[in-house]
């Protein structure tokens, strides 16, 4: 089970990193229709049950994504069966060295700066946040993308189709609880957020020192696929 922790955690760790969760009031506000404003807020017009149904379209388009994601992950990785040793062996040591970089012990500049998706113009509604949240996925911020990559990465060494969309699902589910947290709470959620700020750091190290951990296990064919 050693791969879903290191999906889902993934996904935790993507929610809150400097790339999406500063945007997410953005984000929330063109899901539903409301300003940014009223949802620090937490505005007495705001209608919860709307911000949080259309968080949930958003998630199955990311959702979707990601697990086609998986799928295809799978499939090229079964074509490369012949020489999984070499794969686990550049997948673990590319997971060290971003768990490395994670928790500042080693700097890659590539990582260091943020290229957002711009979804104007997209439609409104029910669709229009299903759209949202299949262009999420496919326009994924740089700084965050190598964890998706290592996550695809893991898809490929399982080479097997089911699995890679298993890990992809989780991989989700780890971005979807934080969000309709988000959803749920609106302003009380980004309250404590804005209290602990300064911890996401630390939370972002600890992630780091996982990922190394997990990255040796994966490098030394130690991290068993059982899905």
């Amino acid at each position: 089970m050693g791969q879903l922790f290191t999906a889902f955690g993934a996904g935790l760790l993507s929610f809150f990193s400097p790339c999406i969760l500063p945007l997410l009031p953005a984000y929330l506000s063109m899901l539903s229709g409301f300003s940014a404003g009223e949802i620090l807020k937490g505005a007495p017009g705001i209608s919860v049950r709307k911000v949080i149904g259309r968080a949930c379209i958003f998630i199955a388009g990311f959702t979707l994504a990601f697990s086609v994601m998986g799928a295809a992950a799978s499939a090229m990785g079964n074509m490369l069966a012949a020489h999984k040793p070499l794969l686990l062996r550049v997948f673990g040591a590319a997971m060290v060295l971003l768990g490395a970089h994670m928790t500042g012990g080693v700097s890659l500049n590539f990582l260091n700066y943020e290229k957002r998706f711009s979804m104007r113009g997209i439609t409104q509604g029910p669709a229009g946040a299903f759209l949202m949240g299949f262009a999420f996925a496919l326009g994924w911020s740089p700084c965050i993308g190598p964890i998706l990559a290592l996550i695809l990465g893991l898809a490929a060494a399982s080479a097997t189709a089911w699995k890679g969309v298993v890990l992809l699902l989780v991989y989700s589910a780890g971005l979807a609880v934080p969000l309709l947290a988000a959803a749920f709470f609106t302003a009380r959620f980004f309250g404590v957020i804005a209290r602990f700020k300064n911890g996401i750091r630390w939370v972002e190290a600890g992630a780091g020192f996982v990922l190394i951990i997990f990255g040796v296990l994966l490098f030394f064919d130690k991290l068993m696929f059982v899905v």
